[in-house]
């Protein structure tokens, strides 16, 4: 039960951002009909109600504000022109982030924690986006709100409602970690904050990738999609161990197989398994796919800024047969795919990153999307280490829409060295998964 105590906007200061628009770029285009990203951040903390309304929640509007200032297309909205001409974030002055805070009755512990979860508890934690728009009028579709809740004496739960258009992954954390440390060390550390790169120009499109994805995407209805919890879905979480990885990689036996095509082929190979457990039909023969997303600043020629505020990724998809999957190594024979792939594709590709977002757009239109399981979030990132001065995060979790085949991958929140996958699927397939995982790391640990 989640009781709303107040509901408010917040904007940059007055005066301290000009009017501004982005276009979108080939790397945003994808995503324009994407369902809006909803993450949520759990935090303990044992402060009063009283506490919370008296100085957690000014202090978090105040920080929020100076972190508009310096994030200010967060406070636009994404605009569909009505002549169907290719839309923009378009900042004016005024525009601002709608903002909750709330109080939940629910178990602090029991949603934060890494045992399995009903998917419909998590709903009430993020804000749902309504579009807006007049008769003749554009689209005017809100990129970015905001809820914090408050537990009894236990946490809070900050939940994020994004439009990925808007930026990706590399993108939106620095824009929580800016506002994060803002809160935690006050204004002043805005001036230590390394400011967002938005000058459009330098995503370069020599082969005219803007106009093949806009022809392919924006033939699409324009409509905002929300995630919707399953009653048939469970949340999990499941820790690997730097042991454990290390007893993956030798089983492999690969140089070019990394740390993250280890963990996403043996959590892909487990997921297919516990499909053909759970009671689910496929032939032998039948292709499953991985997909996976790299980040292309370092990676284009001239590379594009760290601080480059969008998205700057480029969508990888590995595909191999069923039978090849469920054999009882099958994990080796796809991590050493998802390995050739980030080579070919991402490190050594020679025809350059332009060439590989042609090639996905090609592969994505002819995917059995049933059959294609996804890994969202970067290790590297450090998604734990966003403290609002409440300490590290506790839990992070990433809501999606139902007919998505996905898990996380984040580093631990407890050392540098481990690293958390988190899983949502239906309880028979949970239950299974959870099962192939932990025995087939005592079985590799064994060899």
């Amino acid at each position: 039960m989640v009781n709303v105590l107040e509901h408010c906007r917040i904007a940059p200061p007055p005066g301290s951002v000009d009017d501004s628009s982005l276009p979108l770029t080939f790397f945003d285009i994808p995503w324009l009909n994407f369902p809006f990203l909803k993450l949520l951040f759990f935090y303990e903390s044992s402060h009063s109600k009283a506490y919370f309304v008296e100085t957690i929640i000014p202090r978090l509007k105040h920080s929020l504000s100076l972190t508009l200032k310096l994030f200010f297309p967060l406070s636009g909205n994404l605009i569909f022109p009505a002549d169907g001409s290719t839309p923009e974030i378009r900042y004016m002055d005024g525009d601002s982030v709608s903002l909750v805070f709330a109080e939940c009755s629910s178990d602090f512990d029991h949603l934060s924690g890494n045992h399995q979860r009903h998917d419909t508890v998590f709903h009430s934690l993020a804000v749902q986006i309504s579009s807006t728009s007049t008769k003749f009028g554009p689209l005017l579709v809100p990129v970015l709100a905001i809820q914090v809740t408050k537990f009894p004496n236990s946490g809070i739960c900050i939940g994020f409602t994004l439009h990925h258009a808007a930026g990706d992954a590399n993108a939106f954390f620095r824009f929580v970690r800016s506002w994060a440390s803002i809160n935690k060390m006050g204004g002043e550390t805005e001036l230590r904050i390394e400011l967002p790169f938005y000058d459009r120009t330098v995503v370069r499109d020599p082969i005219g990738l803007h106009s093949a994805y806009w022809n392919h995407y924006g033939k699409m209805k324009n409509e905002v999609y929300h995630y919707q919890p399953s009653t048939d879905y469970v949340r999990a979480g499941f820790i690997l161990r730097r042991a454990d990885v290390q007893g993956l990689k030798r089983r492999v036996m690969s140089e070019q197989v990394s740390t993250f095509a280890v963990i996403c082929g043996y959590t892909w190979s487990c997921i297919i398994k516990a499909q053909v457990t759970s009671g689910e039909h496929f032939g032998e023969n039948e292709l499953q796919h991985f997909g996976f997303t790299a980040d292309c600043r370092a990676l284009s020629d001239p590379p594009i800024p760290a601080a480059y505020f969008g998205n700057c990724t480029m969508g990888v998809i590995v595909t191999t047969k069923s039978k090849h999957l469920i054999q009882e190594d099958g994990f080796t024979v796809a991590a050493k795919l998802i390995g050739e792939a980030i080579q070919e594709r991402v490190r050594k590709n020679k025809e350059g990153i332009l060439k590989g977002m042609q090639k996905w757009l090609q592969d994505s239109k002819s995917l059995n999307r049933t059959r294609m399981v996804s890994v969202a979030g970067f290790p590297r990132l450090n998604v734990y280490n966003m403290d609002f001065g409440l300490g590290r995060a506790k839990k992070r979790e990433q809501l999606i829409r139902e007919s998505v085949n996905f898990f996380t991958l984040n580093g631990s929140k407890d050392n540098d060295e481990d690293f958390e996958v988190g899983l949502r699927l239906p309880k028979a397939k949970m239950d299974a998964s959870l099962e192939i995982l932990t025995n087939g790391l005592k079985a590799h640990s064994s060899l």
